[in-house]
């Protein structure tokens, strides 16, 4: 089966991700030669390796949390509200998995002078960033399954270019 075609939509919030993402990368050459290279202190490795573990289960149990859109909302008004909380769960869920590397650059300048604090707090977000913040039929579908708890149809899959998700089919499909 061929995937549906992208919407702008999703596009530009792909692009505000993938821009978080290089800033990352960017901000870990600039510390490089402010800090330098060092071993880095077991005890800040292992602080920011838990910090990881923490940020992933928050981001597991509060950032795709919404409220169910009203079944009686009208179709455009449900898509908006649908849109809104896709997008605001999204901006949560960018800012707490970014946190594992802001910390690591405070960690990096107090614990251990050593850039590979940094690194290993910026790799820990990448991969958040990965797998809860990128749009994708996963996220989507992770949002809308709460949004359309109550039964309301929102459209979102669609708005995003994700068709009708996994969910939908023959059986599932409404209107």
């Amino acid at each position: 089966m061929a995937s549906a075609q992208k919407t702008p939509v999703v596009l530009t919030l792909r692009m505000l991700v993938g821009a978080v993402v290089g800033a990352l990368f960017l901000m870990a050459v600039a510390l490089m030669f402010v800090l330098g290279f060092g071993a880095p202190p077991l005890w800040a490795v292992v602080l920011l390796l838990l910090i990881g573990v923490a940020v992933y289960a928050v981001l597991q149990s509060f950032g795709y949390r919404v409220k169910p859109v009203s079944p009686s909302l009208p179709p455009e008004q449900a898509r908006e509200a649908a849109m809104n909380a896709f997008r605001s769960t999204l901006m949560l869920r960018l800012a707490l998995a970014e946190s594992v590397a802001i910390i690591g650059i405070a960690l990096a300048f107090v614990a251990g002078r050593t850039v590979l604090l940094y690194d290993l707090g910026a790799a820990i977000s990448v991969l958040l960033l990965a797998v809860h913040v990128w749009p994708s039929l996963r996220t989507v579908d992770k949002i809308v399954a709460r949004l359309e708890a109550d039964g309301a149809c929102t459209g979102l899959r669609e708005v995003l270019g994700f068709g009708g998700g996994a969910q939908d089919g023959p059986v599932t499909r409404r209107g």
